[in-house]
């Protein structure tokens, strides 16, 4: 073993930075921690690494394939004016179908939209018809995975996505932009394989953050690995916890090592960690160890910066009943975002996690309950943006863009004549959330199926309501690099998205012009 030791600076661990030196002053002196407050304090004393040119993209998968087909929903404005889609929602969905009549207040959300369209919103998503409302987001629909532009004439002779109604092949398929093919790797990872060097010079951790575990679509990159966090921020080592911290049992309130098992335990792992390796295995997992608290220590530090501006997170996620699993989760995100001068990323791409969506049977009387968490949590999320522009000098809302995938739609028919027990099986083509600032909303983008089956959008064979995708992954996708930073026809839109080149450029299409 080679002992040579990491150097640290005192004087630069007692700088004081205002990335929220609060709250962590039990787990501080640890080898790593303190190397990461050193880099925090630097760059925060030098006025801050990220500035004002901050962007950030925030991925929520809806698992499982949410039913959008109920999410956003043609309707009937007024009795003289009766809208034929309206009409075969009702008859084609039936025993599933949400009251989309008129004079039904109770139910479907009309949104007030441009020309004549007509559409509403499933009744649990009151928070999210407001953001819609203010201009704050909007749909791109009927979007899907595709290999090359396909429609119902050309169905049997064009090159389809593998494995079509598989869960986890549309869900690779969707996370890596790749319809065919070996993947390899996520389209967010590309990226960041690609330009972090570039966009974050000053990074202290991965441009690429999850709050719920491995994604897909952050994997991959050989030298931009992804972090996991928790809803409360880092994800801590395991046994040193207590009701008061997570190293509680190791390291007493005046941040020193206790002179017990866990303290002395902790203690030797830090020192160990601490130095390098001659065998490529021992360093290799050292280095994977030392990373993951270092970025611990830097994720904890982020995490306190949104008080330190005056914002009570957990009294504005409260405020919207935010409460869920996947409330937790872009709360995480939020304090990440607000404390990104912490993480010296220019650049960031997260990704939230929620479901299951796979309602084959109890769509009526479970998806209720999912939406009015998934509404909830969205309405906290965007409000906090909202609060945290007010509060830094350097964030405006509009640095943040959201957007929803899922594995595919379902079936536009039920499979089942009980309304007590009705599903809806896998489909194709979905609609997508897109949120934030810079978002083009209170309209609808794309081009929204035709309701009908049999129809111009269903494919063919009769299959109960599966529509053909108008819009790829591929094309939604490289919308949101392009806002991100990634120029058109550049040979980094062309490495992330490889198969880019089959369909129409997206970038002189009106109905794409969501960003």
């Amino acid at each position: 073993m080679n002992d040579q030791s990491y150097n640290l600076s005192r004087r630069s661990f007692l700088a004081k930075g205002s990335c929220g030196m609060m709250g962590i002053a039990p787990i501080i002196n640890t080898l790593s921690q303190l190397q990461l407050v050193n880099s925090a304090a630097a760059s925060t004393n030098g006025g801050g690494s990220v500035g004002t040119n901050y962007k950030a993209l925030v991925c929520v998968f809806l698992r499982g394939g949410c039913d959008m087909n109920n999410v956003l929903i043609p309707i009937h404005l007024d009795a003289s004016n009766t809208n034929t889609q309206a009409a075969g929602y009702a008859a084609d969905r039936a025993t599933i179908a949400i009251n989309n009549g008129v004079n039904a207040p109770n139910e479907t959300i009309p949104l007030t939209l441009p020309g004549n369209e007509r559409f509403g919103l499933h009744p649990s998503l009151v928070n999210f018809a407001n953001v819609f409302g203010d201009g704050d987001a909007t749909f791109l629909t009927n979007v899907g995975t595709l290999a090359e532009p396909t429609n119902a004439s050309n169905y049997n002779n064009v090159i389809l996505p593998r494995q079509l109604y598989s869960h986890s092949d549309q869900t690779t398929e969707w996370m890596a932009s790749v319809a065919e093919g070996p993947v390899t790797s996520g389209w967010g990872a590309r990226a960041a394989e690609l330009l972090n060097d570039t966009w974050n010079p000053n990074s202290e951790v991965s441009m690429l953050i999850s709050a719920a575990g491995n994604a897909e679509i952050l994997g991959g990159s050989p030298s931009v690995p992804q972090v996991s966090v928790t809803s409360t921020g880092a994800i801590s080592l395991a046994g040193f916890s207590n009701n008061n911290s997570p190293y509680g049992q190791a390291i007493n309130p005046q941040g020193n090592y206790r002179n017990n098992r866990p303290g002395r335990r902790l203690q030797a792992l830090e020192e160990m960690m601490g130095y390098s390796r001659e065998h490529i295995l021992e360093e290799g997992y050292s280095t994977v160890v030392r990373r993951a608290r270092e970025n611990e220590a830097l994720i904890l530090e982020a995490s306190s910066a949104a008080a330190g501006l005056g914002l009570d997170v957990d009294g504005i996620f409260s405020s919207f009943n935010a409460n869920s699993n996947v409330a937790d989760e872009l709360k995480a995100v939020f304090r990440l975002i607000a404390g990104r001068e912490c993480l010296g990323n220019t650049r960031q791409i997260f990704f939230v996690d929620y479901g299951s969506f796979d309602f084959h049977q109890d769509i009526n009387l479970d998806m209720a309950g999912l939406l009015t968490d998934l509404d909830n949590a969205l309405g906290a999320f965007n409000s906090a943006l909202k609060q945290l522009a007010s509060a830094d000098v350097n964030f405006s809302h509009d640095m943040v863009t959201s957007f929803t995938g899922s594995d595919f739609n379902r079936t536009w028919t039920p499979n089942s004549d009980n309304p007590d027990t009705a599903g809806t099986d896998h489909a194709w083509g979905s609609h997508a959330i897109i949120m934030g600032g810079a978002v083009n909303g209170s309209q609808l983008y794309g081009t929204f199926p035709e309701l009908a089956l049999g129809g111009s959008s269903d494919i063919p064979g009769g299959a109960r309501g599966r529509w053909i995708p108008t819009t790829s992954v591929d094309e939604f996708t490289a919308i949101l690099a392009n806002w991100f930073g990634v120029p058109p026809g550049s040979a980094e839109m062309t490495t992330i998205l490889p198969n880019l080149d089959r369909f129409p450029n997206p970038f002189t299409t009106p109905d794409l012009a969501f960003l």
